[in-house]
């Protein structure tokens, strides 16, 4: 490869992490790494300059993919890291001396085709969220077993054991400190499957009209968190009413632990969630998934509405006596976290991807 033909040797290993953001399992990766001292170089690499210039201000190192710094630091690179692809870097797969690692950033009920899978089946290594999940990759996606690696994903630790205060978290949403918060999290509407953003065929004034009477009985606040791919939109003047776009708060579990209610339909964020122990009300709606599911409905392992008004029930009957939640839900919901996670949900999810990463750049050449 022309571009790394005048590569020599680091005392520094160059690590890339590259996605939509940094957050999620590359940011979980790129604080642990920060945090402690391994002769490691991290950089992360975007294509949104307006990101670029957001990260420099935080103290981030970021590199611009449209840059000539880009073409040094590719030159330099012993690992890519990324959780959604590779797209004008999918050349460099092959590279001599040069790794890349898939992270992913959800696991869920969607369902695949092996053919989604044919650039990720040449990484050389996958870091899956489970035995669970490497199972699939294995026996469904057509991935060779020695690359897929159950780690857990990076980000749940910070849900398996939650440090942060919640008072703070929610500062950074603008939430308020005290009193109750109900999330809203609906999936993407793939192919223009399923019902939209709004369950039930309800209006967005008429889904809004029924989650701000609720709240206000429950003295709590009702925050809409879609898809990344799905437009921002305005919940009306109500200020218990909150839309939280990934563009604008992209750490999703700095969020979650913000919460005390999921209301979610077939998102892959329900797992996620399911590691707080908290309510969770699913939307009992048809899946959006063009090529079926992966998880099934058995693992939807919560209470379900069948309609808007049932919906604004179960939120609200948990809001005010999540107690009742354990009683009715905890024994499928503790089943469901064992199915999915297995051992990987422990808190140690990041170490051993870091682990991983030492070890392939051991063998870098």
């Amino acid at each position: 490869m022309t571009l790394r033909r005048f590569r020599r040797r680091q005392a520094r290993a160059q690590v890339v992490l590259y996605g939509h953001k940094l957050t999620g399992n590359l940011l979980a990766i790129h604080r642990y790494i920060s945090a402690c001292e391994h002769d490691i170089d991290l950089a992360f690499l975007t294509m949104d300059a307006a990101y670029h210039r957001q990260l420099l201000a935080a103290g981030i190192h970021s590199v611009l993919a449209t840059s000539f710094a880009c073409q040094a630091l590719l030159r330099r690179a012993d690992v890519v890291i990324s959780d959604h692809g590779l797209h004008a870097l999918s050349w460099m797969l092959g590279t001599p001396g040069l790794k890349f690692v898939d992270v992913w950033h959800g696991f869920g009920f969607k369902g695949h085709h092996p053919d989604e899978f044919r650039l990720l089946r040449r990484y050389d290594e996958v870091w899956v969220d489970s035995p669970l999940q490497r199972s699939f990759y294995v026996e469904r996606f057509g991935f060779a077993p020695e690359r897929v690696i159950a780690t857990g994903y990076a980000r749940i630790d910070a849900l398996v054991k939650p440090g942060a205060d919640r008072a703070m978290l929610r500062r950074q949403f603008g939430l308020p400190e005290s009193g109750k918060v109900v999330l809203f999290a609906p999936t993407w509407q793939h192919a223009g499957l399923g019902s939209g953003l709004f369950p039930f065929g309800a209006s967005p004034q008429q889904f809004y009209a029924a989650m701000a009477a609720m709240a206000a009985r429950t003295d709590s606040v009702f925050v809409t968190r879609a898809h990344l791919n799905a437009p921002i939109h305005e919940t009306g003047d109500d200020a218990r009413l909150r839309f939280l776009p990934f563009a604008l708060y992209p750490d999703t579990e700095a969020l979650l632990q913000c919460c005390d209610v999921l209301l979610a339909d077939w998102s892959s964020i329900v797992f996620d969630w399911l590691l707080l122990a908290r309510p969770t009300v699913f939307l009992d709606v048809p899946p959006p998934f063009p090529v079926g599911s992966t998880l099934l409905p058995r693992h939807r392992y919560g209470e379900r509405a069948a309609s808007l008004d049932d919906a604004v029930d179960a939120v609200e009957r948990y809001l005010v006596q999540p107690q009742n939640y354990t009683t009715h839900h905890g024994a499928m919901a503790a089943k469901v976290r064992e199915e999915v996670f297995g051992h990987c949900a422990d808190g140690r999810a990041t170490q051993r991807c870091v682990e991983r990463l030492m070890r392939l750049l051991a063998t870098a050449a």
